[in-house]
């Protein structure tokens, strides 16, 4: 394509290209390109290390740079879908693995909670994560819970927060992610279904605010916009639907794996919520051995 810089007048030459014009024009594609790939499902997301690598290079990190941003009440540029690669060590439970982290949502939760929470970024693995050592099963998978039973206990009523899967998640997982990722993280503080009495329950006992701390399981709310096999209201909560969970395809990322939930199902005293492999809606024993965590996490 031609591309006329200026014309000549009597040996004088007249610049009449205007870089702000076309540099805005090319913007402007390049964004409905990305808009018309959501709306169809197929857009993959940018590594934002690579777009936003001049931003964060003024930064000790790119997990700094995003703090700024959201110090800022800045995310112009970001989409969802977007991601990062993180390091994760190896420890006792958790094998070294790189783990992709996607932008699930901005600021799903901010100024909500008894405890109203300042602005963040909501960003969820591509894939379920590995577990290793003495809290493994079959190799790499985990258990909700060490026995079959999804009610929470005398001290934590919260099933959630009782459960062997979030004490992993809280004492293996998040001690092996990066520390400049570690300092800022915020706490998901949120209103927690409790499940407990005198004998096993198959019902919610009420709910009450708990700190799900600084990694966390996702609950069905925040996958499909609903409950599904969750407590009607108690599994809900202040919860809301992530917009990354914008398909059933997008619930499986790839990768064909039963992922945990953070819910307990309603009329049983031994399920938990989880996602299929083919990304349906399912709910199975909490002492299921063949089913991988996906710690999420909001930096704030």
């Amino acid at each position: 394509m031609p591309d006329i810089r200026g014309f000549n007048v009597n040996g004088s030459t007249n610049t009449n290209k205007d870089e702000v014009a076309r540099s805005t024009a090319a913007a402007a594609t390049i964004a409905e390109e990305y808009d018309r790939q959501k709306s169809i499902g197929q857009y993959k997301g940018r590594d934002l290390a690579t777009v936003f690598a001049s931003e964060i290079a003024e930064h000790e990190s790119i997990y700094a740079w995003l703090h700024s941003r959201v110090q800022d009440a800045d995310f112009s540029g970001l989409r969802i879908g977007d991601y990062m690669d993180v390091p994760v060590s190896a420890g006792s439970n958790v094998p070294a693995q790189t783990v992709r982290y996607l932008l699930a949502a901005v600021d799903p939760y901010y100024k909500c909670s008894d405890q109203p929470m300042s602005h963040h970024l909501a960003f969820v693995p591509a894939a379920p994560v590995l577990v290793s050592g003495s809290k493994a099963t079959n190799t790499s998978y985990i258990m909700w819970n060490t026995t079959a039973t999804n009610n929470g206990n005398a001290t934590v009523k919260e099933p959630y927060l009782a459960s062997h899967l979030h004490g992993w998640e809280i004492n293996d997982y998040l001690p092996a992610l990066p520390a400049a990722l570690r300092n800022v993280l915020i706490n998901h503080r949120s209103l927690c279904e409790q499940r407990y009495g005198s004998s096993a329950l198959t019902e919610a006992s009420g709910w009450g605010w708990g700190d799900l701390g600084k990694v966390w399981s996702l609950s069905e709310m925040e996958v499909y916009g609903c409950a599904v096999w969750g407590s009607k209201g108690y599994s809900v909560g202040m919860d809301c639907h992530f917009p990354l969970f914008d398909s059933t395809a997008s619930r499986i990322m790839g990768e064909n794996v039963y992922w945990w939930l953070r819910s307990v199902v309603g009329g049983s005293a031994s399920h938990v919520c989880s996602v299929f492999s083919n990304g349906t809606a399912d709910g199975n024993s909490a002492a299921s051995g063949w089913i991988r965590p996906r710690p999420c996490f909001l930096i704030g």
